[in-house]
């Protein structure tokens, strides 16, 4: 690496490319080698610079009390420190004299504290001077830094508690359209923003914040009618307050893409809030909700462009019908007990619900090209049926169900040793090619089921992909096995172009098929 720098150096090898091609070379690289980078040359420098300014991640080391500042534990005394070193860099971004310019690179910004995000009290704060207080300045710091990003569309905030301060500092910031915020307190303003993007997650119910429900004024003031276009309301305490606050707000004509929480008491909040969003396209409904049906018929003027859906099999009768939906991902684990608190992740899953709701996608005025399930049952039946009522698949992501599903139908004939093993996760099937036994509920399973003939899939499939139900890190092996199968489900289904299985990835190009070792966590 120290022989290529070297050559690099050279004027002739610097100014034999265009900076647009150094610059895509060096986007591949992370922060601390893109500082060797720039250390090369003043050309490396100067496009290194606009890298690694480009994205900004801070993180305040925060502490809740004053105890720990004064009398600090082992533990908080390098926190303390990386506080101190964080408000130097803030003080120099503030006055230092290319302070200006690095700001006005920067595009995406993410703040977020480490700890706990509650204030400290008044009376706490007015005993010392704010100097000595780490965890403070840098958090009002920053706020006063990011009207200067002249550049900025994106900004991120995690457990920030958000006050008017705030707020007038995110208003002044001219170019920001994005403004995503996790487990953030939310206090009162009247201070308009022309967002398009807006995303509130807040998924714990068991601490809720120490705040009022969010107001009308501030609802209106964070979703502006004619701006929005993206909206992410994953607030388990307050999203019956956000839901009814929209509702007031009016009609949402650019609105295209919703993300959603829903109790089952405001079903049909959601579908008065619909009814104001002609141009949306794109529906989620989050796992935490509690589905039921609406009391009142939807008319199909209602969303009548909807063509992606993501949530629950209750809500396919109603939406599917006269619009023009061809993106399926059905969440199999809905809540069919009206007891059921919202976040409650018990679920009911069923092999005829996900027949049925597979049947009715066939509503929809288009062909279902992409269909995600999860979770999912790996039986011979179940991809039959996938098979038969959806014959034109492109795209097909399962999210395997390890554990036997305990309320599948069980045929009373069936050996009781059969259900036995299913119970113990081991169920395993003969193969007559190299008589051998295979696990069903492992995806190497899955994929030998496939390669072998046992498991169908459809004729026009371009892509499969397959991790573990509920898994962060879907991790598969052995490319040594998979190499010999993948191209027997190749021969099988020649539109296969991609597999991935979690942490593995197969792709073909031509008649060649390469693998590849995915670095990114799966979700």
């Amino acid at each position: 690496m120290g022989q290529l720098f070297g050559t690099l150096q050279e004027l002739r090898y610097t100014q034999s490319l265009p900076p647009e091609l150094w610059q895509q070379c060096w986007s591949f690289l992370v922060a601390e080698d893109l500082l060797i980078v720039s250390s090369t040359c003043r050309s490396f420098r100067f496009i290194c610079k606009n890298l690694l300014f480009k994205h900004i991640t801070t993180t305040i080391p925060y502490k809740r009390t004053v105890r720990h500042i004064f009398q600090p534990r082992h533990d908080d005394v390098a926190r303390i420190a990386r506080g101190h070193r964080l408000l130097s860099r803030l003080h120099d971004l503030q006055s230092a004299s290319g302070a200006r310019e690095v700001l006005g690179l920067v595009e995406t910004w993410s703040i977020r504290t480490f700890g706990s995000p509650a204030t400290l009290e008044d009376t706490e704060i007015m005993q010392y001077e704010k100097a000595c207080f780490p965890f403070v300045e840098p958090s009002i710091s920053i706020f006063l830094i990011l009207p200067s990003c002249r550049n900025l569309r994106v900004l991120s905030i995690s457990d920030i508690h958000m006050e008017e301060e705030r707020w007038s500092a995110l208003v002044k910031i001219p170019q920001l359209e994005c403004l995503n915020m996790e487990r953030c307190n939310l206090s009162s303003t009247d201070k308009a923003m022309k967002l398009k993007v807006v995303s509130i997650t807040y998924e714990t119910h068991r601490d809720p914040p120490p705040i009022p429900p969010p107001t009308t004024q501030l609802i209106s003031s964070l979703f502006n009618s004619r701006h929005l276009e993206k909206l992410t309301l994953l607030d388990l305490t307050f999203s019956n307050s956000f839901l009814l606050g929209l509702v007031r707000v009016g009609q949402f004509e650019n609105l295209m893409h919703l993300s959603v929480v829903v109790p089952e008491t405001h079903i049909d909040t959601l579908f008065a809030f619909l009814s104001r969003t002609p141009s949306l396209t794109s529906l989620t409904i989050s796992n935490f909700s509690t589905m039921a049906k609406p009391s009142k018929p939807v008319l199909q003027s209602v969303i009548p462009n909807l063509v992606a859906y993501d949530g629950f099999p209750t809500l396919i009768p109603i939406l599917f019908p006269g619009r023009p939906v061809s993106a399926v991902c059905l969440r199999m684990n809905h809540r069919t007990d009206p007891q059921a608190s919202l976040g409650d992740p018990f679920g009911v899953y069923d092999n005829n619900v996900v027949c049925k709701a597979l049947d009715d996608c066939s509503a929809s005025t288009r062909v279902v090209h992409d269909l995600m399930l999860s979770p999912f049952h790996p039986t011979p039946d179940s991809m039959q049926d996938i098979v038969r009522i959806h014959p034109n698949l492109r795209h097909l992501r399962l999210d395997i169900l390890r554990t036997p599903n305990i309320n599948i139908g069980v045929d009373v004939e069936e050996p009781m040793s059969l259900i036995m093993d299913m119970l113990a996760d081991t169920v395993q099937v003969w193969n007559s090619d190299n008589f051998s036994l295979h696990p069903v509920f492992l995806i190497s399973g899955f994929l030998n089921w496939i390669a072998n003939g046992h498991l169908p899939l459809p004729a026009k499939l371009e892509t499969l992909h397959l991790h573990y139900y509920q898994k962060s890190v879907t991790v598969c092996g052995d490319a040594a096995k998979q190499r010999l199968l993948v191209p027997k489900i190749s021969a099988a289904y020649p539109a296969l172009h991609e597999i991935e299985m979690g942490s593995t990835r197969w792709w073909r190009e031509g008649d060649r098929w390469s693998h590849e070792v995915l670095t990114r966590t799966q979700l």
